[in-house]
């Protein structure tokens, strides 16, 4: 167990009381011109997913399993002008289960030092008083 000198309880922290490990899967869909990058588009896909699904702060994201659910090719016959310079066009589409091992950070059981600061918008007078002086 980690333990660093703080002013946080008495001068001890446990950083091991922060950090959750779990595993999750999620699914996640991608296309592109070639397998490569069909199925990079679907991986690039996997932190946004957890982010957007996370109320903690992710510190690792590690990828444990990847299980294809659904691989298609789909194939046209692309014309110019309806009869010229054919050609056959491919895109590939992808739709993974990726198991991931994901470390995080969970805020809530932390408590924060409140310091109240002055207003940064505040105005500083230096001559105020010279003014107010004169005035009676």
């Amino acid at each position: 167990m980690a333990v660093t000198d703080s002013p946080y309880e008495g001068g001890k922290v446990k950083m091991d009381a922060i950090q959750a490990d779990r595993q999750q899967a999620v699914v996640v869909t991608g296309t592109g011109a070639t397998k490569q990058q069909a199925f990079a588009s679907a991986l690039a896909t996997v932190q946004r997913q957890l982010i957007a699904e996370e109320t903690e702060t992710i510190l690792r994201i590690e990828p444990l399993a990847i299980t294809p659910l659904a691989l298609t090719e789909e194939r046209y016959v692309e014309k110019f002008l309806f009869f010229f310079f054919k050609r056959q066009r491919v895109t590939y589409r992808v739709r993974l289960q990726v198991t991931v091992a994901i470390t995080a950070v969970d805020l809530a059981p932390l408590t924060f030092t409140v310091h109240q600061l002055p207003s940064p918008d505040a105005i500083a007078w230096p001559r105020l008083k010279w003014f107010s002086k004169g005035a009676k």
